[in-house]
């Protein structure tokens, strides 16, 4: 224990058991008393409960701290329920997620633990899927940008169909190449292979024809989870895809055939373990889109009798965005809160949940503030009633004060790039396109020789050491208009084509931008990573960058809900992991 190394399977397995039992709040069973979860006490009643001597407990404490508690919770009292359901049954979706994010993806153990603890403290403030009568709960969870909030909620899906949810609805932004991009993550992390192919041969031209993913390179690379013989063990049920990658909530034929819920005893409910864990699950990834939402709800209408007893969860994906009803209270006539006329994608929201009375509703994001302001009287609306669930900073995040000097006083100390962030990292545009047109065009072309030289001093570093690159992307965002999105790629098209950054002219502009600016930052804060000695031995690599930057001879993508760019949109998402986009 004391010399194993840091990534040591057995060691990184003891992290995440220690983990959640350090976080557990039911009795451990103890002879003595119960302990307060996330303290030293709790953690030698664990050593106790282990029988370890006192030698191997100190060696246990030194390599592996008491798990703090990863998330601020404000919560109506519940009736917790999801630990004890967890015991008597099967977790594979849960337990095969934790193992892919540990052997696929690399988490560390402390990820891994906290994200284990903080979907447990949503799902068991879910309505139990067995209960009797039928119950909604509405919560939100709130994360930092960019944080894991899509890994949190995948593993609240994977735990709610263990545990017995069987309509699984993610509602994943506005536009389409978020919609498929949610939907390929949780096919790769939680639906699986075996769920995907449904029983077909993959080696079938005609299957391949229809498959999702035949090109994708994680797909042939083996990347996809896999669940095996686990799916035959009692209990365990076949996940069926009600979208797909390539394609939105569609009606016939697909939803028809699908939105099947058939029940081995007939004289018992629908949500009787008899019938529950006899039943598939279905996973819907919808678009807040008001025509794919229409057909999913003239879908379930006819199934209205299994509807009542059947448990579902709703998943709402930067629930801040499209779902908050914005009408203008002032406007309702006095006495006609329920008959107001709701915005479109709100209306429709909460008439899935009146179809659906056992669902439970889980919003995600990174801004609450329109979810708070919802009306708290309405209970037709989404306001977060039950709980709210504030994750904590995960470890190593990269968030405003990696960049900004926050908080921080410059009177003992002095400012350079090693110790400003700012000075490190941020570059200020003030250039703007009406009052100073050519001061604008001359930052657009120093920002795009960033890009170019970031993305050959990470094939420098990628040919003289370990590290690897999946992306290398530059997002330009000067406007949330559409018309703007096309004025800027056409001005950043125009500098890219006048660069010439093969040319002694281009080169010379490089050169001295990397000099200027590249070295001193690097020679500060590279913290061992590779430093080209020169400009010239860096050279061969600006090309290999701007070969791969290249490859589909436009290298400027829009990314917005505009019907006409959806060509490009797909063309984006048909290279999930290859570098070189401008947005």
């Amino acid at each position: 224990m004391l010399h194993a190394d840091e990534n040591e399977p057995a060691l990184t397995q003891a992290r995440i058991a220690l983990a959640k039992w350090d976080s557990l709040t039911e009795y451990l069973g103890l002879d003595d008393a119960t302990t307060e979860a996330h303290t030293q006490e709790r953690r030698a009643a664990i050593y106790t409960r282990l029988g370890l001597s006192p030698e191997v407990a100190r060696a246990f404490t030194e390599r592996i701290g008491v798990f703090e508690k990863q998330s601020t919770t404000i919560s109506k009292v519940f009736e917790p329920w999801y630990l004890a359901e967890r015991k008597l049954r099967t977790s594979v979706y849960w337990d095969n997620y934790e193992g892919y994010l540990r052997d696929v993806k690399g988490w560390p153990a402390s990820s891994i633990s906290s994200l284990d603890e903080t979907t447990t403290e949503v799902i068991e403030r879910l309505s139990r899927p067995t209960r009797p009568e039928a119950k909604q709960t509405k919560g939100l969870v709130v994360g930092y940008v960019q944080s894991g909030k899509t890994a949190n909620f995948t593993g609240v899906v994977a735990k709610g169909i263990d545990a017995g949810y069987r309509l699984i609805i993610v509602l994943s932004g506005t536009i389409e190449i978020l919609r498929a991009q949610t939907q390929r993550r949780m096919d790769m992390e939680l639906v699986g292979v075996e769920n995907i192919l449904a029983g077909q041969d993959p080696t079938d031209p005609a299957v391949l024809k229809e498959l999702d993913y035949q090109q994708d390179e994680e797909w042939k690379a083996e990347r996809f989870v896999k669940h095996g013989d686990a799916l035959n063990l009692p209990g365990v049920v076949e996940i069926a895809r009600v979208t797909s990658h390539r394609s939105d909530y569609k009606r016939l034929p697909q939803a028809m055939t699908k939105l099947k819920f058939a029940r081995k005893n007939k004289q018992k409910p629908l949500n009787d373990e008899e019938n529950l864990f006899h039943s598939g699950a279905y996973v819907a990834v919808i678009k807040k889109n008001s025509a794919s939402l229409r057909k999913l709800i003239q879908d379930l209408k006819p199934l209205k009798n299994d509807l009542a007893e059947l448990p579902v969860m709703i998943i709402d994906d930067e629930s801040d965005q499209a779902s908050v009803d914005t009408t203008n209270p002032a406007k309702w006539k006095k006495g006609s809160k329920e008959n107001r006329k709701r915005t479109r994608i709100n209306h429709l929201i909460t008439e899935i949940l009146e179809l659906c009375p056992r669902a439970q509703y889980v919003g995600y994001t990174a801004t609450p503030f329109a979810n708070v302001f919802v009306d708290p009287d309405d209970e037709r609306d989404l306001f977060p009633a039950d709980f709210v669930l504030s994750l904590h900073r995960p470890p190593g995040y990269m968030g405003v004060q990696e960049f900004h000097d926050v908080g921080k006083r410059w009177d003992d100390e002095e400012k350079t790039v090693a110790t400003s962030n700012e000075l490190a990292h941020i570059r200020p545009l003030v250039g703007d396109m009406e009052t100073d047109p050519l001061g604008r065009i001359k930052e657009l072309q120093e920002a795009l020789d960033a890009w170019v030289l970031s993305g050959a001093i990470k094939k420098y570093r990628e040919a003289h050491s370990d590290f690897l690159y999946r992306h290398h992307t530059m997002l330009i965002h000067e406007s949330v208009k559409k018309a703007d999105h096309a004025d800027t790629a056409y001005d950043v098209r125009s500098v890219w084509s006048k660069a010439k950054f093969n040319s002694t002219e281009g080169l010379t502009r490089l050169a001295k931008l990397y000099r200027d600016d590249f070295v001193p930052v690097m020679e500060a804060r590279a913290a061992g990573a590779p430093i080209p000695a020169s400009f010239e031995e860096l050279k061969p690599y600006i090309g290999a960058a701007l070969a791969e930057i290249t490859i589909d001879d436009d290298p400027v993508l829009i990314v917005n809900s505009d019907k006409e760019i959806e060509a490009q949109q797909k063309k984006l998402d048909s290279k999930p992991i290859r570098s070189g986009e401008s947005l």
